[in-house]
């Protein structure tokens, strides 16, 4: 992670699921001024989800006025994301419900039981279709960003509205905690523009995390 000085042992310490159950800890600050490319990120974000993350084959594209891509495939350590973050709950259960109502008024059977029905409704999206979001970033404070969400496509299906309006929430929610004060975070400058992103502030000097 030459740019962003981070000094880490192994890059998969950073995997999502390890950064979203707080199982991570930071050292020190280092002043950040710096640009950094898509394929950059892709590589990142791929590399440290590789083999313990709940994605894999990410594709990032920045654009500009804060507008960006990204794509993605899930892995089969989903499960245990969806679950942590209350997502399985929160999101999946009314779709399942909702399958089940629609395959109900057409005198089908939809299947077992609610909790088979989750896990087909997820295990389907596994290494078959990929999930592709448009949206915009920008920096909302000094530990902030707003994340607005355009699009959110499985394949070709587009999400409902409803469903983007919440994945969006829990995005913002979960970074924002993230790049904490306490964490070394401080966010002077962030832009994406030609097609880059660029980053003025202090990133964590060093991060310890679990590969799970």
């Amino acid at each position: 992670m030459e740019k962003s000085q981070i000094i880490i042992e192994d890059i998969q310490e950073i995997n999502l699921n390890t950064l979203l159950q707080g199982d991570f800890s930071t050292k020190d600050t280092n002043e950040i001024d710096e640009i950094f490319t898509a394929s950059e990120m892709s590589a990142l974000i791929s590399s440290a989800n590789k083999d313990f993350g709940p994605i894999k084959d990410v594709r990032v594209s920045f654009k500009d006025n804060g507008k960006g891509e990204i794509s993605f495939f899930l892995s089969e350590s989903i499960f245990d994301f969806l679950e942590a973050e209350g997502i399985i709950s929160s999101l999946i259960i009314p779709q399942v419900y909702a399958i089940e109502n629609n395959a109900s008024e057409n005198n089908s059977s939809f299947g077992a039981s609610l909790t088979d029905a989750i896990i087909t409704y997820v295990a389907n999206l596994v290494d078959s279709k990929p999930i592709y979001t448009t949206g915009e970033l920008y920096r909302d404070s000094e530990n902030s960003v707003q994340i607005k969400i355009e699009s959110l496509h499985v394949g070709r299906v587009p999400l409902p509205s409803d469903t983007v309006k919440k994945v969006e929430y829990e995005t913002v929610r979960v970074v924002n905690t993230i790049i904490s004060r306490e964490n070394g975070f401080h966010i002077e400058e962030l832009q994406i523009r030609d097609g880059e992103m660029y980053y003025r502030g202090t990133l964590p000097k060093e991060i310890k995390g679990v590969r799970l």
